[in-house]
């Protein structure tokens, strides 16, 4: 199965990304079977991408490994104890003035933590990537990307209807079943905030080709700017596109800080059964 090195470390928030979903969003039930899965569904989604050598591959497999021992033991029993903070907080009614900044703030420490770890122990592997599979990579990326951009490239109402299916349906899963002002909350909100995806299309567009670059002509220090470029890429945003992406972030926060003041209180014991299972499913997984 090929699972180029250098891909993996393009997609190393997306990993993060997954561990905030196990985290944040993922079904109660399934949040042991997803994680103990963790290495194989990466290697998966990572078959599209070039060719190892069996050199490669065994060192890309390493590394996964590692990292999936170091997280099992070192961060899962955080998420665990922040998750039984969180109930804590719901269960003192402390969700009458929520402030979701705070909470924010610690799951990006989570996944930059995370994001840190794996970057290391991968970006060994971009070193031995040969010319003609960093062409084969660049060429993926660009497919991949022309992929996302045609699925969102629909008619506003329809981007409209798919943003609004998908709050409602993680607001679901923490809470149970939403309110009709909950919903309109939800709904408003969703009309209300700009989505531009030929923007982040083009954003994409230009981290790729900064990473392919460095990949390539391997200046002096690459390796570390390697690193940082993956570890924050919001280095290469435009001064508009930052400004709108802070001000989504600053309108999701007020709507999350919203919806959870309004929660009933069936919603908010259904918020602390969810958040005590999670901590518990994270436990019992860094027993193993």
């Amino acid at each position: 199965m090929a699972r180029p090195a250098a891909a993996i470390l393009k997609r190393t928030r997306n990993f993060a990304t997954l561990i905030s979903t196990l985290l944040l969003l993922a079904s109660c039930s399934s949040v042991q079977f997803a994680y103990n899965h963790l290495d194989l569904w990466m290697r998966w989604q990572l078959d599209d991408y070039v060719d190892f050598n069996a050199e490669q591959k065994a060192a890309l497999h390493a590394a996964l490994d590692s990292f999936h021992t170091w997280h099992r033991q070192t961060q899962l029993p955080r998420y665990a104890d922040y998750l039984e903070l969180l109930a804590e907080r719901v269960e003192k009614n402390q969700l009458r003035k929520p402030h979701l900044e705070s909470t924010e703030i610690q799951i990006q420490k989570f996944l930059h933590t995370a994001s840190a770890q794996l970057c290391d122990l991968l970006l060994p592997l971009a070193e031995t990537l040969t010319p003609a599979q960093i062409d084969t990579l660049e060429k993926t990326l660009r497919k991949k990307r022309e992929e996302s951009l045609e699925k969102w490239q629909k008619t506003p109402d329809k981007i409209q209807r798919r943003r609004n299916k998908h709050i409602r349906k993680q607001s679901k899963r923490w809470l149970g079943s939403l309110s009709l002002e909950q919903e309109q909350m939800i709904a408003a909100w969703v009309t209300q905030v700009e989505y531009n995806p030929l923007e982040r299309n083009h954003q994409r567009e230009i981290w790729q080709a900064r990473f392919v670059e460095l990949l390539r002509n391997k200046p002096e220090g690459y390796q570390a700017q390697l690193r940082n470029l993956v570890l924050y890429p919001e280095q290469l945003w435009s001064k508009d596109y930052r400004r709108i992406q802070e001000e989504r972030q600053r309108q999701a926060r007020r709507l999350g800080e919203r919806i959870l003041a309004s929660t009933t209180e069936a919603q908010r014991a259904h918020l602390i059964r969810t958040l005590r299972k999670y901590a518990q499913d994270f436990r019992t997984l860094s027993a193993n």
